[in-house]
């Protein structure tokens, strides 16, 4: 399963402490997450299902869903719109696995290139914790396993045993390691993120399908292509028409 090409990332904030939200109440085409780093806020769902949320609680909000929310103490927030197959309960979970947490957020805060990939696969991660597929702690190596993957994904040649050899470990107990923290084996890990990146440029970008493939990892146009057809059902083309709005 290509878990972060699950999630389709709408926009982000990563927002500093402030006293008050910007928009008391709102109403999302998408689903939508929001973390409280710091401080509290009070919400109430439309589709039911109120409270407080505090440090590290997460409110998700599913499509079509309205928002209505109030800051009861200066909070920081991280606040995401996203859409995705998968089905992540609706309200407040509060997130258990702390240190993942951080790790999370603070490869977002450092993130300067690929900033848009680190937020989908915060995104990515916080669902999956909210969903409980894997309650296992954050584990250092797989951190450095991740960022590389965040780092090298254009490389066509980038590897399993590779990125093992970088680490200092043998292929079979990173790819274990690897998958009891995020789920997935690094290898499928690779092809989200490179999948992710390329349906950002076929939406942003008048890139070429093969300048596209070469600054995602492909080794061809054709090759992405036939990815991005199987994973959307839509050629590359009438993706980026259908996307854009």
């Amino acid at each position: 399963m290509y878990f972060l090409a699950m999630i389709e990332l709408d926009g982000y904030l990563l927002a500093p402490v402030r006293d008050r939200f910007s928009r008391a109440v709102d109403t999302y085409e998408t689903w939508c997450l929001l973390l409280a780093r710091t401080g509290s806020f009070a919400f109430e769902l439309s589709t039911g299902g109120q409270g407080v949320a505090q440090s590290h609680d997460v409110v998700v909000c599913p499509p079509g869903g309205t928002l209505r929310r109030r800051m009861l103490t200066p909070t920081s927030l991280f606040h995401a719109r996203f859409r995705t197959e998968l089905e992540p309960p609706s309200g407040l979970t509060r997130v258990r696995d702390l240190d993942r947490l951080r790790v999370d957020l603070r490869m977002l805060e450092a993130a300067r290139a690929h900033a848009d990939l680190v937020a989908a696969h915060v995104v990515a991660d916080l669902v999956l914790m909210v969903l409980g597929q894997s309650e296992a702690p954050e584990d250092d190596l797989v951190r450095q396993a991740t960022a590389y993957l965040l780092d090298q994904f254009a490389r066509p040649d980038l590897s399993l045993n590779r990125l093992a050899a970088e680490l200092g470990i043998s292929p079979a107990q990173l790819s274990r390691r690897f998958r009891a923290v995020r789920g997935v084996t690094p290898a499928a890990y690779l092809r989200g993120v490179r999948l992710q990146k390329a349906r950002e440029l076929l939406v942003e970008t008048d890139d070429t399908l093969q300048a596209i493939a070469e600054r995602c990892g492909y080794r061809s146009a054709f090759y992405l292509s036939r990815v991005v057809s199987a994973r959307t059902g839509q050629s590359p083309s009438r993706y980026r028409e259908d996307s854009r709005v």
